[in-house]
């Protein structure tokens, strides 16, 4: 029995060889690099863009792994601050895919904005975020975030109803789904405890 895995060892060491040696003749290297800025080859096309023109999605925030899921939550956050300050909600929508509660913040952007009101303050910082569970396309992961105290002002710039205090260690989760056709993420669940 040993001398049968002794030949066997032997005749694939040998097999390894022969395939390896095929590869053994010295080849030049080059002599140039590609540029630094060089631009996407025919092979990998360039992204469209999608987002706003101010704020657009990132190139690691549309990738089908953990780091772009991790990376597509942390634009989403940044779109939804970004609503704060110019009371443009499309892009949480655009982005939601039957997510309830983005569809509620921004409908609550929207017609804050149609009756003249703006937003001061509330901005979320993410201060944790757990490793996405990736499943054929979809990701969940926990987070945990701050966000600071949002004020909604009237349209003579005063304070009115529907601002809220600071918060502080709030836990949250979050699913997404993979859209093949735009090559990104979209919300699918959006909660905070």
């Amino acid at each position: 029995m040993r001398r049968r895995w002794t030949l066997r060892l032997v005749a694939g060491l040998a097999a390894g060889a022969v395939v390896l040696s095929g590869c053994s003749e010295e080849q030049a290297a080059s002599d140039t690099l590609p540029e630094a800025d060089a631009s996407p080859s025919a092979s990998e096309p360039a992204l469209p863009p999608l987002g706003p023109a101010d704020l657009p999605m990132p190139d690691e925030a549309r990738t089908q792994d953990a780091a772009g899921a991790e990376a597509f939550v942390r634009y989403y956050i940044d779109l939804i601050n970004r609503t704060s300050t110019v009371m443009d909600a499309a892009p949480l929508r655009e982005f939601s895919d039957g997510c309830e509660d983005c569809n509620r913040i921004a409908t609550r952007a929207e017609e804050a904005a149609a009756a003249g009101e703006d937003y001061e303050g509330g901005e979320i910082t993410i201060t944790d975020i757990g490793d996405p569970l990736i499943k054929p396309g979809t990701a969940e992961m926990a987070l945990r975030i701050d966000q600071a105290e949002l004020i909604v002002l009237d349209s003579t710039g005063s304070p009115t109803e529907g601002g809220s205090p600071a918060y502080s260690n709030v836990l949250g989760g979050v699913s997404l789904a993979w859209q093949v056709d735009r090559l990104s993420w979209s919300m699918t669940g959006l909660t905070f405890q």
